[in-house]
C-alpha cells in the first residue's frame, strides 16, 4: 500500500469529523466526501445542461451541428455553446470520479 503524506492543517478537519462521530475513520470521511462532491457537481452540471436544453429545445450534440451547419454567426449561441461543452465535459469528469468511488462506499 501506497503512503501520503498530508499537512496537518489539511488533517485536522478531517480527522475532527472521525471525533465528532459523523465518519467512522478517516478514510471513510475522505471517500464519502469525495462521493458527495462528485454528486453536488454532477448534479450543478446537470442542472445548466437541462437549462440549454430547455432555451434550445435540443440535446447539445443537436445543438452543436446545428451552430457549425449555420454560416452566419450568432454571438450568443457561440457563448452558450463554450458554456454548455464546459458543463458537458464538466459533467463527464465528475460522473467518471464518481463510479470509481462509489464501490469504496
Amino acid at each position: 500500500m501506497e503512503t501520503v503524506e498530508i499537512p496537518k492543517d489539511v488533517w485536522n478537519p478531517i480527522s475532527s469529523l472521525v471525533h465528532h462521530g459523523l465518519f467512522e475513520n478517516e478514510r471513510s470521511a475522505i471517500i464519502n466526501i469525495v462521493h458527495d462532491l462528485s454528486l453536488s457537481k454532477m448534479k450543478e452540471c446537470e442542472l445548466a445542461i437541462q437549462e440549454y436544453e430547455i432555451k434550445y429545445g435540443l440535446v447539445f450534440e443537436y445543438f452543436e451541428q446545428q451552430l457549425k451547419a449555420n454560416e452566419k454567426e450568432d454571438f450568443e449561441k457561440w457563448d452558450d455553446y463554450i458554456e454548455w461543452k464546459a458543463y458537458s465535459k464538466a459533467y463527464s469528469y465528475w460522473s467518471c470520479v464518481h463510479k470509481e468511488i462509489s464501490p469504496w462506499l
